[in-house]
């Protein structure tokens, strides 16, 4: 017998043994007065830890398989890196629930998309579990196929009562058929086609039709059977999903379409989307993602400050402005961190902005809840006051007093210098002291005052448009 028949029939030899244990188990749950009071494991999680070792055994071997036939030398692995790589493997395997295994494994397609939608949960996602459950299905496309092909409504009433969007679950179980990489056959891929070309007429502007009928395309392997021109629209559509990428890569556009793609995408102002495909769809070497995501960047302060001058500065505004960089410079830091570029953008400081902005908004909320009780002047101590005798604020109430400081480019333009605080060091110099210095950068270096700010604040001039979308 040969390593690899060795390997198959132990592992069929589970469930059998499986069987021996639950005996095992029984009898000594029939002795349970003698056992400790601690003692509380149930059959079922015996079960389930099995059944994940199990899964991960039969993936293993199945990847073994997939590979050139080897001598049967080359399956002799060092006994401490195997138990240390078993471990390992089987410690990140998700438990798979008896009655998920039990539907993959009975190919209940419909009665999987029933399970999901009453297992359904926004905060734990289930893609780890489904994926490893699929693996016990005999045919997992055909499997999944059926799910989708037997449900009729987009719409169907959850666990809690709401009305869910089953076609969440159609995308998940897509998502896991892809990365499964199974086979599928020649009938599982004509019936898909059908349900393909169906679904391409629920489409018009909808992009999660979009999104539903571009997995199709790519789970099912269907790419050559639709125009590429008319499938880069939908992935353009889709963009926004976290699944575009994958999708695009997936449906057989050739490298001149998604070049179009990310032009367009960075056409639209959609710049943080078009770096997104730079890096995940391989464009880096045509397109430069770092020059755009420091422009990005940049831009992001720019649009926040014209929200502001635009309204006047308003609470409203202002409100508006800081939530609009936060989300910006969030989405901006997400790529930095998974591209690994903190080294590129050390001079932007990019998540210390967002902590500022943060703190700001925090500040403001607080003070707005519970303003401030002015203090009673102490004997002796006089208030103070500025060149024009008028009381001059403490630091705190002048950041809330003059919030556009924040919010204003680290870099003034056209030489001009602006006072955000009206605070001056001497009457005759026309030095800004700025009571937070090193909090914004450059704003916070003593300034030249000029004519034209003593008489009024003056604004900067208008920002060209910013990369991304309004």
């Amino acid at each position: 017998m040969t390593a690899t028949e060795t390997i198959a029939a132990a592992i069929n030899r589970i469930d059998e043994k499986k069987v021996n244990l639950k005996k095992a188990f029984d009898d000594l749950q029939a002795h349970r007065s003698l056992l400790s009071p601690s003692f509380s494991l149930s059959w079922s999680e015996i079960d389930s830890h099995f059944s994940s070792l199990q899964s991960s055994l039969a993936n293993r071997f199945r990847l073994l398989q997939s590979t050139a036939p080897l001598q049967d030398d080359s399956f002799r692995l060092d006994a401490s890196y195997s138990q240390t790589s078993s471990s390992e493997e089987v410690s990140e395997q998700p438990v798979v629930e008896p009655e998920l295994r039990a539907l993959c494994e009975k190919m209940d397609g419909i009665g999987l998309s029933k399970y999901l939608i009453v297992q359904w949960d926004d905060d734990a996602p289930l893609n780890q579990e489904v994926s490893a459950a699929i693996r016990y299905s005999p045919d997992p496309a055909s499997m999944v196929l059926d799910a989708i092909d037997g449900s009729n409504q987009n719409h169907t009433p959850s666990s809690s009562g709401k009305s869910f969007d089953v076609r969440r679950v159609f995308v998940l179980l897509m998502e896991v058929l892809i990365e499964s990489n199974a086979n599928i056959t020649v009938d599982t891929r004509n019936r898909a086609k059908k349900l393909a070309y169906g679904w391409k007429t629920k489409i018009d502007t909808k992009p999660f039709e979009a999104l539903v009928f571009l997995h199709l395309v790519a789970a099912f392997e269907l790419g050559s059977e639709f125009n590429s021109e008319e499938l880069s629209d939908y992935v353009f559509m889709i963009a926004k999903y976290k699944q575009a990428t994958s999708v695009c890569n997936k449906i057989g556009l050739d490298r001149e379409r998604v070049r179009n793609l990310v032009k367009k995408l960075l056409d639209s102002g959609k710049a943080i989307l078009a770096v997104k495909f730079m890096y995940e769809c391989g464009m880096t070497d045509e397109f430069e993602p770092i020059p755009v995501l420091k422009s990005y960047i940049k831009d992001s302060r720019e649009a926040a400050l014209r929200v502001c001058v635009e309204d006047n500065y308003s609470t409203k505004s202002q409100n508006e402005a800081i939530d609009k960089e936060v989300s910006a410079l969030k989405a901006a830091i997400k790529i930095i961190k998974d591209q690994n570029l903190e080294s590129e953008f050390t001079q932007e400081k990019v998540e210390e902005r967002v902590e500022e902005l943060e703190k700001y908004k925090a500040l403001r909320k607080r003070n707005t809840t519970n303003p401030p009780k002015e203090e009673p002047q102490q004997k002796g101590k006089k208030r103070t006051r500025d060149c024009n005798g008028t009381q001059v604020p403490a630091p705190s109430q002048q950041l809330l007093s003059r919030p556009e400081a924040l919010l204003m480019p680290e870099h003034s333009h056209h030489g001009l210098q602006l006072n955000p605080y009206g605070l001056m060091t001497s009457a005759f110099s026309g030095v800004v002291v700025n009571p937070l210095a090193g909090l914004f950068g450059s704003a916070a270096t003593p300034q030249p005052l000029y004519y034209a700010q003593q008489t009024g604040f003056v604004l900067p001039p208008q920002y060209h448009p910013p990369y991304y979308s309004q």
